[in-house]
Parts: structure tokens; C-alpha cells; sequence
């Protein structure tokens, strides 16, 4: 398991990385002294796991995972317990309070096997939780008509609604039935139930009309993939 420490204090890091080399299956691959270098870390590295403090030179973690384009888990370290809750917000896996010792590091790497073993893909009749902002919403899955990325959130278009999740596309992605969804362009996966017309555009793909007004393209790229898995 890879792991990039994000820490402004070199001693806290090199504490961190002598306690997670007594930890089995992770490795510290890179470290960051701030949110410009953790930014690029991550973005280079693709860790699984990010020990990630939150008031750093450069702006604190939360302002680093709204930049974040590759989304990892999220362990936050920090020496103040007043942004519990909102690191929770951004799913964040666990939050430790410094000084972090052994015991407690552990157990926070040991919520990660079974958030590993629950990345099943979800059925159409599935519902999964969204909170945004103020707003909480229960969807079904089978009423998304298409999920569009927005850098690292994805917005959940529904029929009368648009929540984000704070979760990258390319993660939801792994998690949809192949049989009803489908990756049109790196920004969008549409539900093809909801597809009402499509035709050939003329970058070499198609443009795909969905009900309730949503227009997407299927890029050149995703268009011989298209056509083969629902041909007849």
C-alpha cells in the first residue's frame, strides 16, 4: 500500500514514516512540505493513501483536495481537534490528533482492507448517500442519468437535481454495472437508458441527446466501444 505524508514539520514526517514502516504492506513512496509539493506528490504518484495535515504554508489540506484531480484515501493528522467534522465532509477515512502513536496509526490503516473489499460494483436498483452543502440526498442508481467530472468532484445529474460527490469520476467509474452505464469522454459517463437520440458528429463520435435536456458526446475515442458493445 502506498503512502505519501504530507506534513510542514520534516520531524513529524520522518516520525510518521519510522511508525509506517512498522506497519505491514504500506511504503512511503514521496513526501510534501506543503500544498504545492503534496499537489504534485499525489497527482505524480497516485498513492493509495495520504497521511495528509491540514494547516500547512500554501493553504490548508482541505483547499489541497479540492484541487486534486486523483482522489486517495484520506488520513488526517493534525494538532487540532476542531476540524473533525468537517474532514468527515471529504470522506476522509480517519482523523488523528497529534502526537500520532503506533497504535492508533494502525488502527486507522486497518479501516482500509475493508474499504478496499466494498469497492463492488453497485446493482441498478442500488441507492447510495450524497451530502452537498446543506443538502442530503438518497439516490437510486437506476434514476442518474449521466455523471459529469468537475475536477475532483462529480456532479450526480438526476431528473430534478444535480448533487456532487466528492469522489473522482474515474472511481465511480469502476463501480458501474458495464451493462447501463458507459464511459462517453473522460468528463462524462451516461446511463444509456436514458438516451433518446444519437447521432454521428463530426469529430468521428457521436452526439448523444438524454431525456430531460442533457446533451453529451461520445468521443471519437469511446465511439468503436459504443458500437460494439450494443450492436447487434
Amino acid at each position: 500500500m502506498n503512502v505519501v505524508v504530507v506534513d510542514d514539520s520534516r520531524l513529524a514526517r520522518l516520525e510518521l514514516a519510522e511508525q509506517l514502516s512498522q506497519i505491514s504492506g504500506t511504503t512511503v513512496v514521496g513526501e510534501a512540505a506543503d500544498i504545492h509539493q503534496a499537489k504534485q506528490q499525489i497527482e505524480t504518484l497516485r498513492p493509495d493513501v495520504v497521511l495528509l495535515d491540514i494547516n500547512m504554508p500554501g493553504g490548508d489540506g482541505f483547499k489541497l483536495l479540492e484541487q486534486l484531480h486523483y482522489l486517495p484515501q484520506i488520513i488526517f493528522i493534525t494538532a487540532y481537534d476542531h476540524y473533525a467534522v468537517k474532514s468527515f465532509e471529504y470522506n476522509a477515512l480517519d482523523y488523528l490528533l497529534k502526537p500520532v502513536t503506533l497504535n492508533r496509526l494502525q488502527a486507522a490503516f486497518d479501516k482500509l482492507q475493508p474499504v478496499y473489499q466494498n469497492e463492488h460494483k453497485l446493482s441498478m436498483n442500488q441507492q447510495f448517500f450524497i451530502k452537498d452543502g446543506d443538502k442530503c440526498f438518497f439516490v437510486s442508481l437506476a434514476d442518474v442519468i449521466c455523471f459529469e467530472a468537475m475536477g475532483n468532484y462529480t456532479r450526480v445529474h438526476l431528473a430534478n437535481a444535480t448533487p456532487a460527490t466528492y469522489r473522482g469520476i474515474s472511481a465511480i467509474a469502476e463501480r458501474l454495472p458495464t451493462e447501463s452505464f458507459f464511459r462517453a469522454n473522460r468528463s462524462w459517463i451516461i446511463n444509456t437508458h436514458y438516451i433518446s437520440d444519437i447521432s454521428p458528429s463530426i469529430t468521428g463520435g457521436f452526439d448523444v441527446q438524454l431525456l430531460h435536456d442533457k446533451n453529451v458526446e461520445i468521443s471519437r475515442r469511446q465511439a468503436s466501444a459504443f458500437r460494439q458493445r450494443w450492436s447487434l
